[in-house]
Formats: structure tokens, sequence, C-alpha cells
């Protein structure tokens, strides 16, 4: 194992001299997943008390909804250097069964440049106790290359296309923010209709419900658009 863990070292200091900042971070967590079996992954800047998608491979609605609580109820414990690990989410009773999505697993674990919380690192599984103390570990060492590829991202460039455009905004975008204008989309292109938003989303009415009133939006009354056939 300590050959194993020298190796990361080695890895560690052989990459952080990568031109991509960005290529850099997907790069590692390409690696990290890979080395621990994770169903998705994602890496998250940390600034101004809020979390930002910085990169990621395979994630969804669920994975939005995991880091935001884990980041509400752990900051403190983030800020300490403490990892969040849920062996098994069946049984956390850390996280409530609404908040735990479709992983069975998962490793949220702080990335430090100096002193300075700078980003997080997020692991899941669909499988329960995916993760040994020696993977955290091993998650932590790669943590030093994320730190330097969030530290070396100045101003995004100028780019072209609406694809590049989108990528920038998730970028930039609160991950709560990004959470309220999806739900507020889908909300609008179906008439409001909450039965079938819930289904488009994955999730139960209640957890529409619960997110209106998180985010503050009012309820809707849309006419509906589509006229009913006349009768003979």
């Amino acid at each position: 194992m300590k050959r194993r863990i020298d190796l990361i070292d080695q890895f560690a200091d052989l990459v952080v001299g990568a031109d991509d900042p960005r290529r850099l971070a997907e790069r590692t967590l390409e690696v990290v997943m890979s080395l621990s079996n994770g169903r998705s992954g994602a890496v998250f800047t940390h600034q101004d008390g809020k979390v930002t998608l910085f990169a990621s491979k395979g994630i969804d609605q669920h994975v939005l909804d995991a880091i935001q609580t884990v980041w509400s109820r752990f900051r403190e414990s983030f800020a300490a250097g403490e990892t969040f690990y849920a062996a098994d989410l069946a049984t956390d009773r850390r996280l409530k069964a609404s908040e735990r999505g479709g992983a069975a697993s998962l490793a949220v674990v702080p990335v430090f440049e100096g002193d300075d919380l700078v980003a997080l690192l997020y692991v899941d599984s669909l499988d329960p106790h995916f993760c040994t103390a020696q993977d955290l570990e091993r998650m932590s060492k790669f943590s030093r290359i994320l730190a330097k590829a969030v530290g070396d991202t100045g101003a995004p460039e100028p780019r072209s296309g609406r694809s590049e455009a989108w990528e920038t905004y998730l970028e930039r975008t609160p991950v709560e923010d990004m959470e309220r204008e999806k739900l507020l989309l889908l909300l609008n292109r179906n008439e409001w209709n909450i039965a079938r938003v819930s289904r488009l989303m994955g999730v139960t009415r209640r957890t529409i419900y619960l997110r209106l009133q998180r985010y503050n939006i009012p309820r809707e009354r849309v006419p509906k658009t589509r006229p009913r056939a006349a009768r003979a």
C-alpha cells in the first residue's frame, strides 16, 4: 500500500504543470472514479459561501440535490478539513430518504489551497461501502491536483456557439440557482403540470412542492394551450 500512495504522489507532481485547468480537473476526476468504482463524480468550486459546478462526469439532478444538502449541513466540517462519507445511504440518518437520490453511497472530500477551502470533490456509487479508509486517503491525495486546477482557472476566454455559452453558464452559476432555473424552465414548458414535471425530474410531487417553497416560487395557474377537440 505504501508504494501505491507513493505512485499517486508522483502522478500528482507530474500533472500539476498541465496547461488546461478544467481538462486537468476532468482527467483527475476520471482517475479517481476509476480507482473507486464510482458511478458519478464532480468538482464544485467554493467561493463566497456557495458551491459551483466546475467539472463533472455522469451527474444528474440527484447529485446537485445531494451536494447542496451536504454542503448546507456540513460546511463547517469541510472548512475544518473533514471528509463526508455516507457508506450506506439506506441507513445513514444524516440524509433523509428524499435526499439520497439514486446512489447507494457517496463521499465528499474538501479541497484546500493552503488554508483556504477552494472546492469539493464528490464521488458516489451504486454499491454501499464503496470506499475504504485507503480510498478516502487516495481522494485526498488527488485533491492536490484539483486545488491546482481550480487555482489556475482565470476568467473564461470568449467563446462562440450556444454549447460553449451553456458550458460557461454551468461553471459560473451556483448550484441552487441552477436548480431554481431548471425547475422554472420545466414548469413553464409543461404548463405547470406538477405530476408531469415530477416524472421528468425523477422525484415525487411533494418534492416539487417543497422546492417551490425553498426557492420562493409562487405557484402559477397557466391556461392550457392545446384546444380541445370540438364536439360533433
